[in-house]
């Protein structure tokens, strides 16, 4: 049996839980059990936290100092644009593939590029937009630019032609530090 977490230590775990859901304890119990952690209140805090993403799965970050655990959310671009588009829960059952039909402004996919910019691998914030519209393609979405509605690939066609203009974006250095400590 490996030895015991020391309690004191600070502790960061990453989850994929629902949002707005409570999760079950006996399912929390052995991820953050040998931890030290109670499930029921980890569980409660992953609940208050995850209010703003009802029904999408998403990233959670626990953070364990002296057995208190904070939690926050850590966004994907995938959950950010499903929250973007406004659905709900799925509504067909668990087996059979989910496609987002719906239509995200060409503005939301740069401002979630600015959200998630502190974390991506890309030089550019141009590079950071094209992993957001890849995210887009993956979900199942559309993107409307100028009035009319595109596929994320003719959008990702038209930026590496140039076609459109990203404008330059770096990260606030506050920002990028405070990411990195987390």
């Amino acid at each position: 049996m490996p030895p015991r977490a020391d309690p004191n230590a600070e502790v960061v775990l990453y989850l994929r839980v629902k949002g707005g859901i409570i999760p079950a304890p006996n399912a929390l119990g052995p991820k953050i059990g040998p931890y030290g952690l109670p499930p029921k209140v980890v569980g409660e805090k992953i609940h208050e936290a995850t209010q703003g993403y009802k029904g999408i799965r998403v990233k959670v970050r626990i953070v364990s100092k002296n057995r208190q655990p904070t939690v926050s959310v850590v966004p994907t671009a995938s959950s950010l644009l499903v929250k973007a588009l406004g659905e709900g829960p799925r509504t067909i059952p668990k087996g059979q593939p989910l496609l987002h039909t719906g239509t995200v402004k060409f503005d939301t996919v740069l401002d979630i590029a600015k959200e998630l910019r502190a974390n991506s691998f890309a030089l550019k914030y141009a590079g950071t937009v094209l992993e957001v519209l890849g995210s887009a393609r993956s979900v199942g979405c559309k993107v409307e630019y100028k009035g009319t509605v595109y596929s994320p690939a003719e959008i990702t066609e038209m930026v590496k032609a140039g076609d459109i203009e990203i404008p330059e974006y770096n990260v606030p250095y506050q920002l990028a530090e405070e990411q990195e400590t987390e």
